[in-house]
């Protein structure tokens, strides 16, 4: 008889507790089934601006132009404007002796980088490509690479390491405009880390 009384009990409590949860009203009872308030607005832009930093420079990407801005002020110190499409990346020199602090590479969605000058706002070099170029590297030579999905014999040099979308990785030489392709995986390229010999780098 001990067993279905605490049965029966156990199944009345269980019954006045969800019935009494139920009948609450008030910010209480409402709160319990709702997700709590945010204070952070909803984001209905769910893409990025591009940017990147130096010292001395914040560089900001408003559709097709880059603004420089100071770090001190945030006060704009030039556009750059030369690019027909919207810029889909940015990397700055951080690390080499020639352009370090000084010199950019920006890429836009028609597949044109553009290599320029923080300073000046000068045009230094240009690099058009028929696939997309996922990354690009600086390396301490200041050159650059670009992960590039297909290499292209006219492609212009830049001393800067980037990787394609089918594993190409071109060395580009901006002062001599000269390249180098060298293929290594056959999965897109997302990521570059060059080593300090600017002959070794890690890939992703």
């Amino acid at each position: 008889m001990t067993a279905p009384r605490t049965m029966s009990l156990t199944g009345q409590l269980s019954r006045q507790r969800s019935k009494s949860l139920t009948s609450k009203s008030g910010p209480v009872g409402r709160a319990a089934g709702l997700p709590a308030p945010t204070l952070t607005p909803e984001n209905l832009d769910k893409q990025f601006e591009p940017c990147a930093a130096t010292a001395t420079h914040l560089l900001r990407a408003q559709a097709n132009i880059i603004l420089c801005l100071k770090h001190d002020s945030l006060a704009i110190e030039r556009r750059f404007d030369r690019h027909r499409e919207h810029i889909a990346w940015i990397a700055v020199d951080n690390i080499s002796d020639r352009g370090s602090g000084r010199l950019v590479v920006s890429y836009d969605i028609g597949n044109t980088a553009i290599i320029w000058d923080i300073y000046t706002g000068g045009e230094i070099a240009r690099f058009s490509a028929y696939e997309e170029i996922r990354v690009a590297a600086w390396l301490r030579n200041g050159n650059l690479a670009f992960g590039m999905s297909q290499t292209h014999e006219h492609l212009p040099q830049l001393l800067i390491f980037t990787g394609n979308t089918k594993g190409n990785i071109i060395i580009f030489e901006p002062t001599t405009s000269e390249h180098i392709s060298a293929r290594t995986i056959f999965d897109p390229i997302t990521a570059l880390a060059p080593a300090n010999d600017c002959r070794t780098f890690a890939i992703g």
